[in-house]
């Protein structure tokens, strides 16, 4: 990769820790971005704390997830693969049903789109310095300087739980320090954001050279829309704040529930816990950016898009999405229907 693009894509990786990452870490979405790049772990430390005990997802041997959802247009058929975020993360991931499809389809759409922001290398660090700072709080403040105490007594406890070694969170604003610790916790709890099934289905339609569809989004006013991002009010933030902390305190046994519903195909499971007031609260954050607003809704449209050309023109079709954007009211399967499509829940 060329220090260009190296660039680019940090600043995509930027743009969803400021932008999209809310809806990944915190409804369990799929990401709409390229991903973050793990950081290495620090060093061990002799006055480190003592790390509790954190329960882990145990899911054994090989696992398909749900079934496919079918949309039926005529003759013409879109498969669904609902991938699940945050997944166990020895989970051994094989579905026949979905090397069946590839064996036949003519197009696959995957579940991110491709982001566009038409920027130069200049640009690029322009941007990438922008996020720097404003991923930190004004005046570079330290986290317990904005928080009110009783809150940050609660983040503390669950750092030092989950990550003990990372003190760079206390430096963060509130909404990227509480998405960071959950990323912590789910990783401590056996859990990944990793979507490796979305990953490997990509590579298993590649090698079958079966033509990959993506959806593409672009950004117009990168600096813009960033710049909207760092004045979301300090209020909305620690709004957001206060309820992941709370699904982060009672609600962690609930994820691990939820991935090893999704690994047995339990869509019953998935279904009636879909919803999420944290998602919720989040998003009324971001919705102080009418940018964001639009820059949220232009990836799901542009998929959208994407997946219903293909099945209109091409008998079939397999595509990737996340289960809670499939599932919750008004989401994928509510639109399809809305069109006249015919669905069969698997």
């Amino acid at each position: 990769m060329t220090t260009f693009n190296a660039i680019r894509m940090t600043f995509h990786a930027a743009l969803v820790a400021a932008l999209a990452t809310t809806l990944v870490g915190i409804a369990g979405a799929q990401p709409v971005a390229p991903s973050m790049t793990d950081p290495p772990p620090d060093a061990p430390s002799d006055d480190a704390p003592v790390e509790e005990t954190v329960e882990e997802v145990l899911v054994a041997g090989e696992r398909a997830g749900p079934g496919l959802w079918k949309v039926r247009k005529g003759d013409n058929t879109l498969f669904l693969l609902a991938t699940i975020t945050p997944a166990p993360k020895k989970i051994e991931w094989r579905s026949r049903e979905v090397e069946s499809v590839l064996a036949r389809a003519q197009a696959f759409v995957p579940a991110r789109p491709e982001v566009n922001t038409d920027i130069g290398p200049i640009k690029a660090v322009q941007l990438y310095m922008q996020y720097r700072k404003l991923r930190g709080n004004a005046e570079g403040e330290r986290l317990e300087a904005v928080l009110p105490p009783p809150l940050f007594e609660r983040f503390e406890k669950l750092r030092t739980k989950y990550a003990p070694r990372d003190r760079s969170m206390l430096e963060r604003r509130p909404m990227l320090a509480v998405l960071e610790l959950q990323s912590a916790a789910v990783e401590r709890s056996g859990l990944t954001f990793r979507n490796d099934v979305a990953r490997k289905v990509e590579k298993l339609a590649r090698e079958r050279k079966v033509p990959v569809q993506r959806a593409a989004v672009k950004v117009e006013d990168a600096r813009g829309t960033l710049a909207e991002v760092g004045q979301i009010p300090l209020p909305a933030e620690i709004a957001c704040m206060d309820v992941v902390l709370g699904r982060i305190e009672a609600d962690l046994a609930n994820s691990r529930q939820r991935a090893e519903a999704w690994a047995v195909g339990d869509v019953r499971g998935l279904r009636s816990s879909a919803s999420s007031q944290a998602a919720e609260t989040c998003l009324d954050s971001l919705r102080n950016s009418a940018r964001m607003t639009k820059l949220l809704r232009d990836f799901e449209d542009a998929w959208l898009g994407v997946v219903t050309r293909s099945l209109e023109r091409h008998p079939v079709t397999l595509a990737i999405t996340d289960i809670d954007g499939l599932l919750r009211p008004g989401g994928i399967l509510a639109q399809l229907r809305a069109r006249g499509y015919e669905i069969d829940e698997p």
